[in-house]
């Protein structure tokens, strides 16, 4: 449910006129929400650093490497000791030092003993260290495999981001030197809201001095505008429910301080107007009025001449025809309004 912004009588949120007075009534209106990239968790664009997880594997990586390169070496002297050439050079003598290339075959022949030649198969305990160097060898390929790949993504992602954030600065330059036509709409006398509506989407491309002037001159305007149909004199209710649908557009776009204030005083202002004489009687000289003002506990009022409406109108005369009373605000400047029953005031 919400109130009639005319009769303050609450009606439906979906209703476009209102039941009790016949006022047309707009739906409620709801501000698009916008989100940056930090409101919804994103990094900044320079604060990208490698993952720790990267550098572990590639330290380990590196740790595992050294280690089967020690593993291979070592298992080469093994198998080197083990083969029949490793032999034929530890009985030769050839891994003291190094021989004469022509004399090493004589002096082989001369202390070579066949029967001494081991030429049985290696050794099971051998073949189960040389499967193992192999499987370190895959796990170790595949740790690289993957620490590449995080490299390659993380590059290519900071990459995407960077041209995204030079895409929205090519942008933004081609918008900068698009035209600001809210000052073009003031100057032409059109209306309010639409030289607001292109202050802001103007100010939104580009955040110039300029654009940022002509932002606050196109709300001072409004300001003054929406005041001096709020206290027209004479009074025109008509007037005073513009005001409120206008200025709850504006604040609607814009979150200014001032204009939501505004919007504010707007609001509580038709609230002292939504009041319904219910009863008159002219021989007491006495009036009843039904209150719907948000402000006032007070839901209906009884008034004589003299009296005080909502600490507001000053009650003038009752008669056949109604109720005529003197808004004493500052700035309505005294004018005068009749209350008839069942109907809205109006100036009289």
């Amino acid at each position: 449910m919400r109130l009639c912004y005319v009769c303050r009588m609450p009606i439906s949120v979906l209703a476009i006129k209102c039941r009790y007075c016949g006022a047309d009534v707009g739906r409620p209106r709801k501000e698009q929400e916008t989100f940056t990239v930090e409101d919804l968790g994103g990094e900044k664009i320079g604060t990208y650093t490698i993952s720790g997880n990267v550098t572990d594997a590639l330290e380990s990586f590196i740790q595992e490497e050294r280690a089967q390169l020690k593993e291979e070496e070592r298992e080469r002297l093994e198998m080197s000791r083990h083969s029949l050439m490793g032999r034929l050079r530890r009985i030769t003598g050839a891994d003291s030092g190094a021989g004469d290339s022509e004399g090493t075959p004589g002096r082989m022949r001369d202390a070579l003993d066949v029967a001494s030649i081991d030429l049985s198969p290696p050794s099971k305990k051998h073949e189960a260290k040389h499967g193992d160097g192999e499987t370190r060898q895959r796990i170790a390929i595949v740790a690289l495999i993957i620490a590449v790949l995080v490299i390659v993504y993380a590059v290519v992602h900071f990459t995407g981001v960077c041209q995204g954030r030079r895409d929205q600065d090519d942008a933004a330059d081609a918008n900068a030197g698009l035209p600001n036509r809210a000052r073009e709409i003031l100057n032409g006398g059109g209306p309010l809201l639409d030289a607001h509506e292109e202050a802001l989407r103007a100010l939104k491309r580009n955040e110039s001095a300029e654009n940022k002037t002509t932002l606050r001159e196109v709300r001072e305007k409004i300001v003054q505008d929406i005041k001096s149909r709020m206290y027209a004199k004479p009074f025109d209710i008509k007037k005073l429910t513009s005001t409120s649908r206008d200025i709850t557009l504006a604040a609607e776009r814009d979150t200014n301080a001032e204009l939501i204030a505004l919007m504010k005083e707007v609001n509580q202002e038709i609230g002292y107007f939504a009041f319904i004489l219910t009863d008159l009687n002219l021989e007491n000289e006495t009036a009843v009025f039904r209150l719907n003002n948000p402000a006032l506990a007070e839901k209906e009022q009884q008034v004589k001449v003299g009296d005080m409406l909502q600490q507001r109108f000053r009650i003038l005369t009752i008669n056949g025809s109604g109720v005529v009373m003197e808004d004493t605000h500052p700035e309505a400047g005294g004018r005068q309004l009749i209350a008839k029953k069942m109907l809205p005031a109006e100036a009289y």
